[in-house]
């Protein structure tokens, strides 16, 4: 298609692996492909949920993230010849494939996890770490604070 040609569709994804353990689920938007001189625009619009672990009370809590970012791959290959247009990607560059493919996989991936807190917190209504009392002790005083309970005495 000439340059500035575009094409509008779907993103929906059940599920995409993150890092390790954590799983991006409910992936869904829209995609939008310009077609520039020599690359095509990725515009992503979209949003999705990641379990994460609450930094406070440790509980898993799900957390929503929207997505919207952008992204240019470069052409590589003739789509009418297949030839090779020569020339290496950079380092932080993606690239269609010979196939003529586009794969978002690896952009959406950091984009999610750029979006993630820092500082996970299932909320306001947090109940903050789980309160830890001695089983010898009644009235859950912590022996090693005994010292400072005496003190709230006088």
């Amino acid at each position: 298609e000439p340059i500035g040609a575009s094409r509008s569709l779907d993103l929906v994804l059940a599920a995409m692996p993150l890092h390790e353990d954590l799983v991006a689920r409910g992936i869904e938007g829209q995609v939008r492909l310009t077609r520039l001189s020599d690359e095509i625009l990725v515009a992503i619009q979209g949003s999705c949920t990641v379990d994460l672990e609450c930094q406070r009370c440790l509980e898993t809590f799900t957390q929503p993230v929207k997505l919207r970012f952008t992204e240019a791959f470069r052409i590589a290959f003739d789509v009418r010849t297949g030839a090779d247009l020569g020339g290496e990607l950079e380092e932080d560059q993606f690239g269609i494939s010979a196939a003529h493919e586009l794969d978002i996989r690896e952009p959406l991936r950091q984009e999610i996890l750029a979006e993630l807190p820092m500082r996970p917190s299932c909320g306001e209504k947090c109940p903050g770490p789980p309160s830890v009392a001695s089983e010898d002790d009644e009235d859950g005083i912590d022996d090693r604070l005994a010292g400072l309970a005496a003190l709230l005495n006088d």
